[in-house]
């Protein structure tokens, strides 16, 4: 999603970059627009591997590898491994559902969501993998899919911050401000450390003109996280919206430098694009 970080403002504003971010083990950029020149860049959700399960036969032999790899960011090889587990117990939910998580990470986001089809027809009751379903398709476009997964996933697990978080997502991606301003804030109400939440809400209070709340989510997710550019990014855009240009020139050269750091030159270059045409 350009899933994994930006959002909001009109002319200068509406070229600058607002990120909303969802929270995530790996991301996916996507980019959505919530007006017309707008970007919004989420980074999806999703959970990292679980490297608890025993090796209790060969297919969890090849599990265990496959988590290996996917941790390390090895993509293939974990699709690798975890297919081959499944090739020798086809009834393996978790196999099903940490492909499908990789194949999320490499793009193909329809393969990923065969495998949770698949890992939810083994177990009905895995909140993660509706979760990680959600995310899915809501990269690709399909917001109201994503909100039924995500109420299944709050259904099954009340507590599941990311969950909310996400579902926020979705609601801001089809216009729903309020909804999404509840789902954030109950994200943040379960988890208080939560940072990407607090960005999350940062950005759905700027949608609404209130730059004030926006900037003191956006100071929030920065002490939980002082490297987190996509909050930097923002709080310079709310800056900029509440006519603080030293200020927004500042945080915007902060993002950028984040950005660079991170090898994330497409984000790098709209930033300084921002910078500089906000300087004139």
């Amino acid at each position: 999603m350009k899933k994994q970080l930006l959002t909001h403002q009109k002319q200068l504003l509406g070229r600058i970059i607002p990120v909303v971010v969802i929270a995530s083990f790996t991301g996916i950029l996507t980019v959505g627009c919530n007006r017309s020149q707008d970007v919004l860049v989420t980074e999806v959700g999703v959970s990292p591997p679980n490297r608890i399960t025993p090796r209790t036969s060969k297919a969890g032999e090849f599990y265990i590898q496959g988590q290996n790899q996917h941790a390390k960011g090895n993509s293939q090889a974990a699709i690798a491994a975890y297919s081959r587990s499944i090739s020798l117990n086809s009834e393996y939910a978790p196999a099903f559902k940490s492909r499908g998580l990789a194949y999320f990470d490499t793009g193909n986001k329809q393969g990923a969501i065969a495998d949770y089809n698949q890992a939810l027809r083994l177990n009905a009751n895995d909140a993660e993998t509706y979760n990680n379903r959600g995310n899915a398709f809501a990269s690709l476009g399909d917001q109201q899919a994503a909100i039924t997964d995500y109420n299944e996933a709050i259904r099954l697990a009340p507590s599941y911050a990311e969950a909310y978080n996400n579902r926020g997502n979705a609601r801001s991606a089809q216009g729903d401000k309020n909804g999404a301003l509840e789902d954030y804030t109950e994200a943040i109400r379960i988890d208080q450390n939560y940072s990407v939440a607090y960005n999350n809400r940062g950005n759905a209070y700027s949608a609404q003109g209130d730059q004030q709340k926006a900037i003191a989510d956006y100071n929030q997710a920065i002490r939980l996280n002082p490297n987190f550019g996509p909050a930097f990014n923002n709080r310079g855009n709310a800056f900029a919206a509440a006519g603080d240009k030293r200020s927004a020139l500042q945080d915007l050269q902060k993002a950028a430098a984040i950005f660079d750091r991170e090898g994330n030159k497409e984000l790098y270059q709209q930033v300084m694009k921002n910078i500089e045409e906000l300087g004139n």
